[in-house]
């Protein structure tokens, strides 16, 4: 049985809170009265002092966060396209150490190529052809940052083993 939507309104994060204004007038006018008594006391100091800080956990919250991200995009792989691979592994294991006849052992890889199709959110065939278009870029992208890295760290390297200077060597 379906729940109806109990807010009135269609944003689920909207629930009649105004927290960034929204004063009545009569609120803006005893607030107002107030501010005269605040500017030039101690409080106002200390007010005009208060910056705000964003949580991002110091040191160690800057340190872990990328690690944990990694873990995060690692653990979402992982629950999409666990179910393939394991398929496919099973159905590898099964053709390479079962004596399947040839059709059978096609019908196993059909089936692991089902659980891909699955996996994937089992997409049509413009679909497919965008999805393995957009791996390809991935691919090329990912491949063009490691060999740039490649790169740096080989140019570090040689301008170490370069800019020695022989006449400490020779001491």
């Amino acid at each position: 049985m379906a729940i109806p939507n109990q807010l009135p309104d269609p944003d689920p994060e909207e629930h009649g809170e105004d927290l960034l204004g929204g004063l009545t007038a009569a609120e803006e006018a005893q607030l107002a009265a107030l501010a005269d008594d605040l500017t030039g006391s101690p409080a106002a100091r200390l007010a005009a002092q208060l910056v705000p800080v964003a949580q991002d956990g110091g040191r160690v919250g800057r340190t872990v966060k990328p690690h944990v991200d990694r873990a995060a995009q690692a653990r979402d792989w992982v629950r999409i396209w666990g179910p393939a691979v394991a398929g496919t592994a099973g159905a590898g294991v099964a053709v390479a150490v079962l004596p399947l006849p040839g059709p059978l052992s096609l019908y196993v890889l059909a089936v692991a190529a089902f659980g891909w199709w699955h996996c994937a959110g089992r997409p049509g065939v413009t679909e497919s052809i965008q999805m393995f278009g957009y791996a390809l870029a991935d691919t090329g992208s990912w491949i063009r940052r490691h060999v740039e890295q490649l790169a740096h760290r080989r140019a570090r390297y040689e301008t170490r083993r370069t800019n020695t200077n022989p006449a400490k060597k020779e001491k």
